[in-house]
């Protein structure tokens, strides 16, 4: 098939287009499920104790009391009580900056690191601590755990069908271009088929054809698609970037998610040649 027919610039175009879709579908993909492995490792490894301000014991008492209590728990790695100093620096993105919690009554906190491999009954533990320490309360962070795998869940299911789409869409655009380069040369191709060519023969031609058109066209979107991911890490990292930019995620920033990328054109490239070959057989089979 000349250069020029139904799969020459045009669909080399559509095919990158494609390809960096995909790409940068499956970059977003692998990036929310490494947020949300890393998002859930750290909440599951830690908990917090809340002391709320009572009436019944001091401050004072009441985080002396409190990490007597958890430090002396199985299974407790370390507590670390968090100052007032750190729990503006926590409240800063969303209240500003400054002393904007002088007059707020802000519980104090503290932070449980738990042991990593050895079970902690934290059902215990909170019930100990509100039975010993008034107003303390312990947040293990199951209803944040569970909002998170939920929604990485969801979000993941959505990539990998935006992915099946563009399967699809590429698997009917080869088959619209393979008819039309059958019946461009359709003459070619019927005489070729009256004396003798075999049908496995005429659709080799047609299948190693598209291998390449869809291997080179995925390249290209592949390359586009590196491009803007490293793009956007860069751009999230520059200390010009705006302040929302700060709080975005860097995409794809493991070396091995790179290699699944590169599959992606493979991929486009085995689905291009097994479309055109099942296209042209069907075709062909017609033809008396």
């Amino acid at each position: 098939m000349p250069g020029d027919s139904a799969s020459g610039a045009t669909l080399h175009t559509i095919v990158a287009v494609m390809s960096f879709l995909a790409c940068l579908t499956l970059g977003a993909v692998l990036t929310l499920s490494r947020l949300a492995a890393d998002w859930t490792e750290g909440l599951s490894g830690s908990v917090t104790v809340q002391l709320l301000p009572s009436p019944q014991i001091s401050p004072e008492d009441q985080m002396k009391e409190a990490l007597r209590l958890v430090q002396q728990w199985p299974g407790i790695f370390a507590a670390k009580p968090l100052g007032r100093a750190e729990a503006e620096k926590l409240l800063e993105p969303w209240l500003g900056e400054g002393n904007v919690i002088g007059d707020l009554p802000v519980p104090q906190l503290i932070e449980v690191t738990l042991t990593p491999g050895k079970p902690v009954e934290l059902e215990g533990l909170g019930k100990a601590l509100a039975d010993g320490v008034p107003g303390a309360h312990l947040d293990d962070h199951k209803r944040w755990n569970e909002e998170l795998a939920s929604f990485a869940a969801s979000s993941e299911a959505v990539g990998w069908a935006v992915l099946l789409l563009i399967g699809v869409a590429t698997l009917a655009i080869v088959i619209y271009a393979t008819q039309a380069g059958l019946q461009a040369h359709r003459e070619i191709v019927e005489v070729v088929h009256m004396i003798g060519a075999r049908d496995v023969f005429i659709a080799s031609e047609f299948q190693r054809h598209f291998l390449w058109l869809g291997l080179r066209g995925g390249l290209i979107g592949l390359t586009l698609a590196i491009a803007t991911l490293l793009g956007s890490s860069f751009f999230v990292d520059s200390r010009e970037a705006p302040v929302g930019a700060q709080y975005m995620p860097q995409f794809v920033t493991a070396p091995q998610h790179y290699i699944w990328l590169f599959f992606v054109p493979v991929v486009i490239g085995l689905i291009a040649m097994y479309t055109a070959r099942f296209t042209v057989l069907r075709v062909l089979g017609r033809m008396p």
